[in-house]
């Protein structure tokens, strides 16, 4: 299967410098929009991070250490519509007053989309495989309660999804996670063989009294972040492809030189064909039947990355991008990744690795199989020392 992994995945991690102090801080109020009442208890982090927070009894939070980049502020309570925002660390907004609307009661979902109430058994297997994977971490990761999940069947489309009605609570042992996960939407359509996902997770630590628990642990981060679209993805942006390791081939479309110098000297509507011999006639035809660009491979990620104006460094290729990586000291075999721009847009890399629009991006090879949610790491992991 295809894979569009965007957990809003917007894919991690930021460099550990001075992100780490706490002048960083976000605060607000959380309210109904229909009576104006403070609401206490709701849940308020930024999206894939370990860093989050509940509203006091008044409705105002405060998050403090807010890592450098770009980032989406969440805010959800069960029986509402989830609040999400755009944030950047380089310029914070002032307290934020947030307002959050009642959802559609479940009974109205069903009504206008009935879910299929033996899904567990048609669906079940299928969607953890896909969904939590079926990496070696994958044995040790679950969902405590899949009785949230409701799957959906379009016969019409070939298209199944799977949503919930409340976050999923998804343990990590291999990995020592716990996380809430809100998810959106999981879909797969079968006629194009393409699974698309989206979500909003908040990551808490497991604490454990073992060291050797704890060092368990982090050898298993390290190990599914290295070599991982986060991984790739942050070295772009440092510019540290060879130095950690990673091959790549990229598609770049190069212009058809050859074409424009023959259209400035013939043109087949003006041209006066016995001013040309029939030789060169016939090499001009075929010259002009060419396509105006041709498609070159360029080893290595130069050309990948395009700084704006603005600081801001702008991915883009055409075709698809070859990714391999592998590890000898730490045992990794060479895998061959891929990555590719859905409708062929430009992304921008983020500071932390981020990536916008996520949903632009589609992984395949190996990345297919191991982006996925026993891998998923917080993006602030390594950022403040070893987690």
């Amino acid at each position: 299967m295809k894979r569009i992994g965007y957990i809003f995945f917007y894919c991690f991690f930021a460099a550990a410098h001075s992100f780490a102090q706490g002048g960083n801080s976000l605060s607000g109020m959380v309210t109904d929009s229909a009576s104006g009442k403070p609401l206490a208890g709701v849940s308020v982090f930024l999206n894939s991070t370990s860093k989050g927070t509940v509203t006091r009894a008044d409705g105002s939070f405060v998050l403090p250490g807010i890592p450098g980049g770009r980032y989406e502020l969440i805010v959800s309570a069960i029986g509402y519509e989830t609040f999400v925002t755009g944030i950047s660390s380089r310029s914070l907004p002032p307290s934020l007053r947030i307002t959050l609307h009642t959802k559609a009661s479940e009974l109205a979902s069903f009504t206008v989309e009935p879910y299929l109430k033996d899904g567990w058994k048609q669906w079940g297997k299928f969607f953890l495989d896909n969904f939590i994977g079926t990496t070696e971490n994958a044995s040790s990761t679950s969902i405590k309660n899949r009785e949230v999940l409701r799957f959906h069947f379009y016969k019409k489309s070939n298209r199944m999804s799977v949503t919930a009605i409340e976050p999923l609570i998804i343990e990590n042992k291999a990995l020592g996670y716990n996380l809430e996960y809100r998810l959106e939407r999981f879909t797969c359509d079968f006629s194009t063989n393409m699974i698309t996902y989206f979500g909003y997770p908040l990551f808490r630590e497991m604490v454990s009294d073992d060291p050797a628990r704890m060092q368990k642990w982090a050898q298993h981060r390290q190990a599914a972040y290295t070599g991982s679209l986060m991984h790739f993805m942050r070295s772009l942006y440092n510019g540290q492809i060879h130095e950690d390791g990673f091959l790549v081939d990229h598609e770049v479309n190069v212009p058809n030189l050859e074409k424009q110098r023959v259209k400035e000297r013939y043109n087949p509507l003006l041209a006066q064909t016995d001013s040309f011999s029939i030789d060169t006639l016939h090499y001009f035809w075929e010259v002009l039947r060419q396509p105006d660009y041709f498609t070159r491979i360029v080893r290595g990620p130069e050309g990948l990355l395009t700084i704006q104006p603005d600081q801001a460094k702008v991915l883009f290729f055409t075709g698809k991008c070859t990714v391999i990586y592998g590890n000898g000291k730490m045992g990794i075999a060479y895998q061959e990744s891929a990555i590719k721009l859905i409708t062929g847009e430009a992304i921008i890399i983020e500071e932390n690795g981020s990536y916008y629009p996520p949903q632009e991006v589609l992984t395949l090879g190996n990345w297919s199989r191991t982006e996925t949610m026993a891998n998923l790491l917080p993006r602030d992991f390594g950022m403040y020392g070893p987690h």
